[in-house]
C-alpha cells in the first residue's frame, strides 16, 4: 500500500502544480487520463476514502478510466459455473474482477469514464436520496453544459439497475453506487462529522455497447442466471453528441473535471459551513 499511497500523493502534487489552484480548503482533485487495471482504480478510490477518513481532505474526487473487464460482486463467486463463466469471458478478452461491494455485474472499458467522489458528513445529515443526488446533480449539471438533459430514474433491463441511474430519453447513461464508512479519528470527528461517503459513477462515454451487453449476458447464462440486460435500454455520450474515439473521451474527461471543480467548491461551501 505504501507504493499506492506514493502514486496517489504524486498525482495530487502534479495536479497542484499544473492546474493550481486545485484546492479550496482541503479538497482533493485527481484526474488520471490513461486507462489502468480496474484493481488499481478501485485501490485509488479506497485511498481517496482513507484520505478523507484521516482528515487530509474534507472531500475529493477521482476521475479515471479502466482497462476492459467485467466487475462482479463477491456474491457472484457462489453462482453455478462461476469459474467456467470467468474462463469463457477472459477468453473473449473480458477478465472478471471481483469487487467487495454488492450490486450486479458492471462492464468496464477504456471508453467509459469513472468518477469516485468522497465527502465526510454528520450522521443523518443526508438521506439516501440526498446522498445519491450529490453525485447525480454534479453529472446532470455537466450534461446540461453539453446540451443534454439528464434525470434520475431506474430503467428495467439496464445493467446494474437502480433508482439513481442518470438517464437521457429513457435510456441509461450513468450508473451510480455508494458506500458509507464510519470516521473513527477523534480529531476528524471534532467538527461533528462521523461518517464518510464514497460515491461512484460509471459513465457510458463511448464504445461498442452491444458487445458489452452480449458478454455480460453470456456470463449470466453460463452461471445459470437469467440474462436481463437489454441493448436499447442504454445510450452513450458518443451517440448523443455524434462524436467518438479517444480524443472525444479525453475531451469529455477534461470537461467533467472542469465542471466538477466548480460544483465541488460550491457544494463544499454549503455542506461544510
Amino acid at each position: 500500500m505504501v507504493g499506492l499511497q506514493r502514486i496517489f500523493y504524486l498525482i495530487f502534487v502534479w495536479k497542484l502544480k499544473v492546474n493550481s489552484p486545485v484546492a479550496i480548503g482541503p479538497i482533493g482533485r485527481i484526474k488520471i487520463p490513461s486507462p489502468m487495471e480496474i484493481t488499481l482504480g478501485l485501490d485509488l478510490e479506497q485511498e481517496l476514502l482513507d484520505q478523507v477518513l484521516k482528515g487530509e481532505f474534507e472531500c475529493g474526487y477521482l476521475l479515471w478510466r479502466s482497462k476492459q473487464a467485467l466487475v462482479v460482486p463477491k456474491s457472484a463467486t457462489h453462482k453455478d459455473n462461476y469459474f467456467e463463466a470467468c474462463q469463457h469471458c477472459e477468453g473473449e478478452g473480458w477478465p472478471v474482477v471481483v469487487r467487495s461491494t454488492g450490486g450486479e455485474l458492471t462492464p468496464q472499458t477504456e471508453s467509459f469514464i469513472n468518477l469516485s467522489l468522497v465527502i465526510k458528513c454528520k450522521k443523518n445529515q443526508l438521506s439516501i436520496r440526498d446522498s445519491y443526488l450529490v453525485i447525480c446533480n454534479a453529472l446532470i449539471k455537466w450534461l446540461a453544459e453539453n446540451g443534454i438533459t439528464g434525470r434520475c430514474s431506474s430503467i428495467d433491463g439496464a445493467f446494474c439497475d437502480g433508482d439513481f441511474n442518470v438517464v437521457v430519453d429513457g435510456r441509461k447513461l450513468v450508473g451510480t453506487a455508494q458506500r458509507w464508512k464510519k470516521v473513527t479519528d477523534p480529531k476528524v470527528r471534532a467538527d461533528g462529522s462521523d461518517m464518510a461517503l464514497l460515491m461512484h459513477a460509471v459513465i457510458l462515454c463511448d464504445g461498442d455497447l452491444p458487445a458489452m451487453w452480449e458478454i455480460s449476458n453470456t456470463f449470466y447464462k453460463t452461471c445459470n442466471l437469467k440474462p436481463f440486460i437489454i441493448e436499447d435500454k442504454h445510450i452513450s455520450l458518443a451517440k448523443l453528441l455524434d462524436q467518438s474515439g479517444e480524443e472525444f473521451v479525453l475531451k469529455m474527461l477534461d470537461g467533467l473535471d472542469h465542471s466538477l471543480g466548480e460544483y465541488i467548491e460550491q457544494f463544499s461551501a454549503e455542506h461544510f459551513k
